[in-house]
């Protein structure tokens, strides 16, 4: 037995596997994961995977509790005050099937679970874009027990936040990575109605753009994914908790394989040999190309965080195109190929101008070692590369990937007696005793030959036998009857297994949900801008918040005079929605040397209300994404005066009070440099800055892109249309673009 320090010491990560579907959870868990996330049908940021329901949350749950597995259901979406009732009657049912974990991105939805479900266990989603220790100091005190950090967290955020919370960190290491800051992504709500902080993105991010400076093309916002295992070792050594693999929309061979690569890394000690074999394998079931390797946890704003190339699987090289033969509109294309095709790979022919031809096998024929000639209706070039997207001869392999529960068992059974089955599984055990009592056998007894074959039949269960050992009298017992023990006994086991995993249902709070009221203190119209030359377009009776693109004392202290001498004697600051530890310590000084009784703050990310807490007056922004009145009320309990709602006005159609938007929004945060991406080059001191870059789409619309400086830099991609109604109170939004 080992103390809790040496358990401490040895204690592997967690990894966190993704499950759009039943056919996912179960190679996750088969494939060695610890934990198990996914959505029901509603209020998940997938919307478009399968995910499992209600009517089936209790056997998915049970068949992970059954491995020891974790199951997390993430409820991670926005909500509106008229659907507040409905998600949590849902989160209610779910926790009494002993859901281990909700995964949270609304604050009002976290509040109103705390209160009528007290012992449930919260995860603050990455959708709340916590990614400094003062925001996640926030949630801590708000009963959250784990954050999910953005992706854009930087390791020593990382490590500040470990050793100054309590909170467990869960981190992303492989998987699609959003080009734009989590939760602040407004692009697809806006340009096509489908929110992303509802679970239904379009994904415009995925689509081509064309520089305006010059002839960059391509997918300009489209980032490769992420694979994190050569950073392993490090983030387990500065504390995160659990790994988590992104992939709710990706099919079950992709988890399988992820899954088993991060097992197999962990259980390796992080070896190097197994850590470039698995990136190997995760190439042959989904990559776009290189991998991002961790630019954002040492703040390397490299331009190889896109790839404008090409934006879906590219599968992995495998030959050359050597004839195409046409034969009645099917063609006859002969490859060169370092790997075996058959019938079910997937196939992609790339020409040397980038075009691409898929296709399903549905026709191979072997002509001899490495050529063969596949059957399409589509046809390739001769010297096309190919690349094979699918290996359905290991895709095979991995969804068909089992693991059985190692179980002994005892019988004994005397005549005049009733027998008895013991099964037990490591340090548990269930004896079942018949209801008949044993016949004295007058021909053959029964044997131990016989009686193996029928205890040892566990094909439908999740359980093998490895020994069997008994007591035998001279007794006579019909195959039937064992059989019945045996099940019978097998249940009892199963549902002991499954108990012990799971944590007891604690109270629930029936009373019905109560409405909130809400009382700012502010109601005064707002005025953002980032020129000094704007101060004479702003009423006397406005408040003017200020937006520098460069956060430097003098810069802002130079605008509160100007804006003194004009009549304004207070001045909020605009703060960014993505600020490291050195950009909010920056921020501070500024602050603190200017003084709170000149200027307050506009809080656009929930770290910004650490600035109430030092007695600033602070303003919650539209990115605070406050579509409810509950996560009003909680944002106004945090020592904001006021709140602006969210700018997805379907959401906040019955929040009658708050300030209205107005104005060109931030639909995309990057952490990136786009001018890397246009003009190819890593080393900042090769800067090509300059004012006015656009991305236009393939629907000749541009979009502009705004430089914002810190410590650190970032963009924002401004949306081309202005929107909002000028409804008192308001922030009406003047920044030049």
């Amino acid at each position: 037995m080992i103390n809790d320090y040496e358990e401490l010491e040895t204690k592997k990560p967690e990894i966190l596997a993704p499950a759009g579907d039943f056919e996912s959870l179960k190679v996750a868990v088969y494939n060695g994961a610890n934990a198990v996330y996914f959505g029901l049908p509603k209020f998940n940021a997938r919307a478009k995977a399968t995910n499992i329901s209600l009517e089936n949350l209790s056997e998915a749950v049970n068949f992970c509790h059954l491995y020891n597995v974790k199951v997390y259901l993430t409820v991670n979406t926005l909500v509106s005050d008229e659907e507040m009732e409905e998600v949590l009657d849902m989160v209610k049912e779910a926790y009494t099937k002993h859901v281990d974990a909700f995964i949270i991105q609304d604050l009002g939805l976290a509040k109103v679970l705390r209160e009528h479900i007290p012992d449930i266990e919260l995860h603050a989603s990455t959708q709340m874009g916590i990614h400094n220790l003062e925001g996640a100091l926030i949630v801590e005190s708000l009963g959250f027990k784990r954050v999910v950090l953005s992706r854009e967290v930087t390791l020593n955020d990382i490590n500040l936040i470990k050793s100054w919370t309590n909170l467990e960190i869960e981190y992303f290491v492989q998987g699609a990575l959003c080009v734009a800051f989590s939760g602040n992504c407004y692009f697809s709500a806006l340009k096509f109605n489908q929110s992303g902080n509802r679970g239904a993105c379009l994904q415009p991010c995925r689509l081509k753009y064309k520089a305006n400076y010059n002839k960059a093309n391509g997918y300009l916002l489209s980032t490769r994914d992420l694979c994190l295992l050569d950073r392993l070792k490090q983030l387990s050594d500065i504390g995160v908790d659990s790994f988590k693999i992104e992939g709710r929309m990706r099919r079950p061979a992709y988890v399988a394989q992820a899954v088993q690569s991060y097992r197999n890394v962990l259980d390796s000690n992080y070896n190097k040999e197994v850590i470039e074999y698995e990136k190997n394998n995760l190439k042959r079931v989904f990559n776009r190309g290189d991998y991002n390797e961790g630019i954002y946890l040492d703040r390397i704003s490299k331009c190889n965080i896109i790839n404008a190339d090409y934006q879906n699987h590219r599968g992995v090289c495998i030959g050359q195109v050597e004839n195409v033969r046409n034969f009645k509109n099917i063609y006859a294309i002969t490859v060169e190929s370092s790997a075996p095709i058959v019938d079910g790979d997937g196939i992609k022919f790339v020409s040397n101008d980038g075009q691409e031809v898929s296709l399903g096998v549905g026709g191979v024929e072997r002509l001899e070692e490495n050529k063969y000639v596949i059957y399409s209706k589509s046809a390739p070039n001769i010297n096309d590369m190919v690349y094979k997207t699918v290996d359905a001869i290991r895709e095979n392999i991995l969804v068909n990937q089992t693991k059985k529960l190692p179980i002994t068992a005892h019988f004994e059974a005397y005549p005049d007696e009733t027998a008895k089955l013991t099964l037990s599984y490591e340090n548990l055990s269930v004896t079942e005793e018949s209801l008949f009592v044993c016949d004295k056998a007058v021909n053959q007894a029964l044997n131990y030959d016989r009686l193996l074959q029928n205890i040892n039949r566990f094909v439908d269960t999740q359980f093998e036998l490895k020994n069997l050992t008994c007591n035998l009298g001279q007794v006579f017992i019909p195959n039937s009857r064992i059989n019945e023990l045996r099940r019978i006994c097998v249940e009892k086991l199963q549902q002991k297994i499954i108990e012990i995993n799971q944590k007891p249902i604690m109270k629930v709070v029936k009373n019905t949900l109560r409405k909130v009221s809400i009382k700012e203190i502010n109601y005064k119209n707002f005025i953002i801008i980032n020129d000094i030359r704007d101060l004479d377009s702003v009423p006397e009776d406005a408040y003017i918040i200020y937006a520098p693109t460069n956060y430097e004392f003098n810069n802002i202290n130079n605008f509160l005079v100007q804006a003194n001498q004009s009549g304004h004697n207070f001045v909020y600051l605009y703060l960014m929605n993505i600020a490291n530890s050195l950009d909010i310590q920056k921020i501070k000084n500024i602050l603190v040397e200017i003084g709170n009784e000149n200027i307050g703050v506009v809080a656009n990310n929930i770290y910004g209300l650490c600035f109430a807490k030092l007695g600033f007056k602070t303003l919650a922004g539209y990115q605070m994404n406050l579509t409810n009145s509950y996560s009003a009320k909680v944002i106004l309990d945090l020592g904001a005066e006021a709140f602006t709602k969210s700018i997805e006005s379907d959401l906040v159609k019955s929040l009658n009070t708050g300030h209205n938007y107005i104005g060109k929004p931030t639909v995309m945060t990057f952490c990136h440099c786009p001018y890397k991406t246009v003009y190819k080059y890593d080393v900042c001191s090769e800067c090509e800055y300059r004012d006015g870059l656009k991305f236009q789409s393939e629907d000749n619309i541009n979009y502009k892109i705004r430089r914002i400086r810190c410590v650190s830099c970032y963009f924002e991609l401004l949306y081309n249309e202005e929107i909002g109604q000028k409804i008192d109170p308001y922030i009406l939004d003047l920044r030049e673009e």
